[in-house]
């Protein structure tokens, strides 16, 4: 198997998804295969310039949105559930009734795609593929690329500790991750960052970030009353701080702090 193979292999295995009605598995899946492409195209700056990579990766990333669907409401349901037991019990009634409201709209939401053109955008990537093929070489030096910026990434968040800064680290650990996995796939070769600690890092970023969204959210006139709001966008910052330090702690394990 060759790199080629693996991609379009990924790229064969979407189009079959969309062959039939999608369920949650399926939109999970294609998300997941646009986010392994754009990894790729990452592996490209080694030889192409930046702004070619970005118009490569564009595909991808629209195709990815176009997915998203109610995600964003998901997402703060999922997260509200993990705050609940970790905030005082007078703040859990709020956030339960908040919660179970999110409940019954995500149930009435419909998971809407249009397969056809996603398919022809699938066929459009993979041509462009075949016109920008990757490389061993090019993997070797855009991996190389890859974990010096994830490196400056995590000293600049340990530095700075600014959301936005640290969402961006999180996207760089994640594309470290799906290159390591395609190397490994096609190559045999093990990353030289254990799978296990980025994951766990990807986790922690991640939840670092909806539990900023998670506030700002909150803060919109209308959810809560003013004593509630204030009281848990207290206790939000201080889960939010408490992941960052925790992620931080695997980017020293990993060697990068």
């Amino acid at each position: 198997m060759t790199h080629q193979d693996y991609l379009h292999d990924l790229i064969a295995q979407a189009g079959e998804r969309l062959t039939t009605p999608l369920d949650d598995k399926d939109v999970h899946e294609l998300r997941l295969t646009c986010k392994r492409l754009r990894a790729a195209w990452q592996l490209q700056r080694a030889d192409l310039p930046r702004q070619a990579v970005k118009a490569r990766e564009e595909t991808p990333k629209t195709m990815a949105k176009s997915l998203e669907g109610s995600r964003e409401m998901a997402v703060r349901h999922a997260m509200l559930g993990w705050v609940m037991p970790r905030v005082p019990s007078g703040l859990r009634p709020s956030l339960a009734r908040l919660r179970a409201t999110m409940a019954a709209q995500l149930d009435k939401q419909p998971i809407e795609a249009d397969r056809q053109a996603l398919l022809e955008a699938f066929q459009g990537e993979s041509r462009q593929w075949d016109d920008e093929p990757l490389t061993r070489k090019r993997v070797r030096k855009g991996l190389k690329q890859t974990r010096s910026k994830v490196q400056r990434l995590a000293r600049r968040s340990e530095k700075k500790r600014d959301p936005t800064l640290c969402h961006r680290w999180r996207k760089w650990v994640k594309y470290l991750t799906y290159q390591q996995d395609m190397r490994y796939t096609v190559e045999g070769k093990p990353g030289k960052a254990p799978r296990d600690r980025l994951k766990t890092l990807a986790k922690r970023l991640g939840r670092q970030h909806d539990l900023v969204n998670l506030n700002a959210w909150l803060k919109e006139a209308g959810k809560l009353d003013d004593a509630t709001r204030l009281a848990l966008g207290a206790e939000l910052d201080r889960l939010t701080e408490e992941q960052l330090d925790k992620a931080l702690r695997q980017g020293k394990k990993l060697g990068w702090l």
